[in-house]
């Protein structure tokens, strides 16, 4: 059979805080397809071999040719940003899947036609998958996940983490505004508190202990080694009643406690993800969650909803959704 080829086309860079498209785009590569990653930083950079079928381009330009010039035939074409509908015409693949995995007031305009001219949708939360079907009538919900390598994964303790105080409570991600930070420095003012991210439009509180980004690879050090995740997330944005986070699921991989603002992506994990509906709820949560640290019931627990969360298992889910595609339409 011949091999099939994915698009992905330029939305975020490749090694920017490797998430759900990457995620995707490497199970596809594992999995046989040939995938061209196409990175949102423009250059004259030859396309790259990152992993075996995986080709991360640099110049979108480039790949357009290549198709016009029917140098390249693109099997799948799979996008995650509504605006890249505008491609559609030009990349001309059999299959047009469209992931939802935001709802921003930004994306609004573009909305319609990204779910109108795909034959597939995806839907990373519960929200996506009801707001996108009231549009399309294929429209699947496959929530974000962490990789099956991380479960059971031997952590070394990060160097940032040797010369300060336990416990520890950990927030990683961006802070943006679906962040709330004033959480974030209550927890700090009883326990030391690390930000692995970086700020995006909102600051760091003064109490926190700002570590900045790390990769991908070295992340589940500092979620092993701390002593409860925070997600604290406002829930009266449409942003985050839209978001499934895919840090939740590493942080069952490391088989930690999550302590969560409430929405319908976090309720669904009892005994893993602890949710508050307000203040001083998820203060008392994560005191609990701090004292269950190192209980093994609650550890396993973690572990077990990680199983059954990968992106493996994801994958399978999408590459049926595809293969019945195929089939019904006589690919």
């Amino acid at each position: 059979m011949k091999q099939k080829v994915v698009l992905y086309p330029p939305t975020l860079d490749f090694n920017f805080l490797f998430q759900r498209p990457q995620q995707i785009c490497s199970q596809f590569a594992r999995n046989g397809y040939k995938v061209i990653f196409c990175n949102n930083t423009q250059t004259s950079k030859p396309p790259e071999e990152v992993a075996p079928n995986l080709f991360v381009y640099h110049n979108f330009k480039d790949v357009l040719n290549l198709i016009k010039y029917k140098q390249l035939k693109v099997d799948i074409f799979y996008y995650t940003w509504a605006k890249s509908a505008e491609y559609l015409n030009d990349i001309k693949a059999k299959v047009n899947v469209y992931d939802s995995v935001d709802s921003f007031p930004d994306w609004y305009s573009y909305e319609d036609n990204a779910v109108a001219n795909a034959d597939i949708v995806l839907a990373s939360s519960q929200f996506l998958y009801e707001l996108r079907s009231k549009k399309h009538q294929n429209v699947h919900l496959i929530r974000n996940a962490c990789p099956e390598e991380y479960i059971g994964k031997a952590p070394s303790v990060p160097d940032e983490y040797k010369g300060i105080k336990k416990p520890i409570a950990i927030f990683a991600g961006a802070i943006g505004s679906w962040v709330n930070t004033r959480l974030i420095r209550k927890v700090a003012e009883k326990y030391t508190t690390v930000l692995v991210g970086k700020e995006f439009g909102k600051d760091c509180p003064s109490n926190v202990i700002n570590l900045g980004t790390k990769t991908h690879e070295d992340l589940y050090n500092y979620y092993a080694f701390a002593d409860v995740c925070l997600l604290p997330f406002d829930t009266s944005q449409e942003v985050t009643q839209a978001a499934c986070a895919i840090k939740m699921f590493e942080h069952m991989a490391a088989g930690k406690i999550t302590v969560a603002t409430k929405w319908s992506e976090t309720s669904i994990y009892p005994g893993s993800v602890f949710v508050s509906e307000t203040d001083e709820e998820f203060l008392s949560n994560v005191d609990t969650a701090v004292s269950l640290s190192n209980n093994a019931s609650y550890i396993q627990k973690s572990l077990n909803y990680a199983k059954e969360n990968t992106w493996e298992k994801r994958f399978q889910r999408i590459e049926e959704v595809l293969k019945d595609h195929f089939v019904a339409n006589g690919m």
